[in-house]
């Protein structure tokens, strides 16, 4: 004997599922066409800036020295010590301020004969003084006999030029790369027709490049030269607008 039918169709189920996947193919094809005719199209550029500014901080290092016999180490830190005293007083005469002045640790190197045999040592110290007028910082570099006399002896000297208001500058620089950056995108718009150019809708800014003038020397985790007192700071910017 046969059980009673359910009066249910086996094939409602499966019609069932068939017609909710129309209907979500339907929908998402929908939104496909919708967002492929919306979308707007787009510009990438890349602008640049560069400006030419003068150092206003000088770093002046100087490396002062001198040499000794085998046992006479103890000696060669008294008088390295007198020379010390006695250029930074020759520093103060010169208008530079002892808070400007700072002592870097003393360091006694062995100097070897042709045997092997140690012969004595090259006892070193330096200092650095940090100046907002490199003018006067340059004159004493480049004429160091006002300040060496007694038999001190120079064994290194050296400048290094900086410049007080380089967040400023690189702010500014930005600004100008990003106008250059919409400015060429402007021009790419305005060559096809029926293109307006819109917002700009990302921005990435490269590495700043500080430079002696005339330099090419770039690199890509940037540059920071302070060999002169001159430079040139360059930045670029990669930027994408609308083009409606």
């Amino acid at each position: 004997m046969s059980e009673p039918s359910s009066g249910r169709s086996p094939f409602l189920i499966p019609a069932g599922v068939l017609a909710v996947g129309i209907l979500l193919a339907a929908t998402v094809f929908g939104s496909f066409f919708y967002s492929t005719r919306t979308q707007k199209s787009t510009i990438q550029v890349v602008g640049s800036a560069n400006e030419r500014f003068t150092s206003d901080v000088a770093k002046w290092r100087l490396t002062i020295s001198r040499q000794v016999g085998d046992l006479e180490l103890a000696s060669g830190y008294a008088q390295l010590q007198s020379d010390l005293n006695g250029l930074i007083q020759d520093l103060q005469d010169a208008g530079i301020d002892s808070s400007v002045i700072s002592i870097q640790p003393v360091n006694a190197h062995p100097m070897w004969g042709p045997e092997g045999r140690r012969e004595g040592y090259n006892v070193t110290q330096g200092l650095y003084v940090l100046s907002e007028d490199p003018d006067k910082i340059e004159s004493l570099a480049l004429n160091p006999g006002q300040l060496l006399e007694g038999g001190v002896l120079l064994e290194g000297s050296y400048i290094e030029y900086y410049y007080s208001r380089i967040a400023e500058l690189k702010h500014s620089l930005l600004a100008k790369a990003t106008a250059d950056a919409r400015s060429r995108a402007s021009e790419i718009a305005g060559e096809e027709d029926g293109r307006n150019l819109g917002a700009m809708i990302s921005g990435r800014a490269g590495v700043f490049q500080i430079t002696e003038p005339y330099s090419t020397d770039v690199s890509g985790g940037g540059m920071h030269s302070t060999s002169t007192k001159e430079k040139e700071i360059s930045v670029t910017v990669h930027a994408t607008f609308e083009a409606n």
